[in-house]
């Protein structure tokens, strides 16, 4: 019975023991499991926190990209910004005269012009005054070599008119090309006549664009002696000129005219400090001032003030504002003549006269047009 009693008390103390180890080993496993699932739920936040870290620095890059890119932009505005005011200094453009002016009104002259001269006898010597004319009656468009020959025609000083009486003309721009159908005695005038018949001609030429003048004997060949000049090679007409910077006025009471003489005939200022022929600004410039007691004035009248002027692409443009109780429509046109001859000598396309005032920009065509 003792025997027995223990055999039973030995397996309740078995199975005390199995249950006791089951319920260690489920609560190791759930121990196990949860400390597993800490340590995933550890590393996905530590990969979002490094994801995280990535976008961050990725933002701080392409931040600093950008700020980098802005500062480039900014650079290269400052840079243009100032190679535009460099251009617009050279040129003495404004950058705001397109702003300023589409409201404008504007006309285009008749491109159809013609060159007049006048020989003026002053104490020392004679000068050759040229005008300006667009208002001359012709039978539709001329052509530049027919007005090229009308106004060297008509204005020729010699008395046996030499190139009208003994010449062809053939205009190649920029070469004039005068070929004589005799020689000798008929093309000989006296020593005065010689000076003004050659002024006459390459004033006249220049005025067309014309850069060259070759003379033709009978023969085709290029020696020849007209006006007491014997002459065997092609003339370059900016040598024989010279620096012709600006045009000054003069009123011929017979003619009852304003005239316009060469600043370089009349020994005003053509070159600047550098010894460079004037700029087409710098001619506008110096052409509003004349010394006292000269027999020839300024055609920049007291009430026309200029604002700006330039030279671009073969285009010339004056700016001005003017006092309209002060300034005539005379005084009006004389300026505009003698900017338009101003800019022939730079073989100016075209003209742009540009009117504050009035709020008017009056386009006169040049050379070629």
């Amino acid at each position: 019975m003792v025997k027995m009693t223990k055999i039973v008390g030995l397996i309740t103390v078995a199975f005390l023991i199995a249950g006791c180890s089951s319920s260690g080993e489920e609560t190791n496993s759930q121990t196990t499991d949860s400390s597993e699932n800490e340590t995933v739920e550890s590393q996905e936040t530590d990969g979002n926190t490094e994801d995280n870290g990535e976008d961050h620095v990725e933002s701080d890059a392409n931040k600093d990209t950008e700020e980098g890119t802005s500062d480039d932009d900014d650079a290269e505005n400052v840079d243009t910004s100032e190679e535009t005011g460099k251009t617009n200094e050279e040129t003495g453009t404004s950058s705001d005269k397109g702003s300023d002016t589409e409201a404008y009104g504007g006309a285009q002259l008749n491109p159809t012009y013609f060159i007049d001269t006048q020989v003026i006898n002053q104490p020392d010597r004679f000068y050759i005054a040229y005008a300006i004319d667009r208002d001359r009656e012709t039978e539709g468009m001329v052509s530049p070599e027919q007005r090229l020959e009308t106004s060297l025609f008509n204005n020729d000083p010699t008395e046996q008119d030499i190139l009208r009486s003994y010449t062809d003309l053939t205009l190649d721009p920029p070469n004039l090309y005068v070929e004589f159908n005799q020689v000798g005695s008929e093309l000989s005038v006296t020593s005065a006549q010689s000076g003004l018949f050659y002024e006459t001609l390459f004033g006249i030429s220049d005025f067309y664009g014309v850069e060259y003048i070759t003379f033709l004997n009978p023969d085709g060949g290029q020696r020849i002696t007209v006006a007491e000049r014997t002459v065997d090679d092609t003339i370059t007409v900016k040598d024989e000129r010279g620096a012709t910077r600006g045009y000054y006025t003069i009123y011929d009471e017979e003619l009852e005219e304003t005239l316009f003489i060469s600043g370089g005939e009349l020994d005003e200022k053509v070159v600047n400090e550098s010894g460079e022929p004037l700029s087409f600004p710098e001619t506008i410039e110096k052409m509003g001032s004349v010394e006292a007691d000269m027999f020839y004035s300024s055609a920049i009248v007291e009430g026309i003030e200029i604002v700006n002027s330039s030279m671009t692409n073969g285009v010339a443009t004056v700016q001005y504002t003017m006092n309209e109780n002060a300034v005539t429509d005379a005084d009006r046109t004389v300026f505009e003549n003698a900017i338009q001859l101003a800019a022939l000598d730079f073989h100016a396309w075209e003209v742009e006269l540009i009117n504050d005032t009035v709020k008017e920009i009056r386009t006169y065509p040049l050379v070629g047009q």
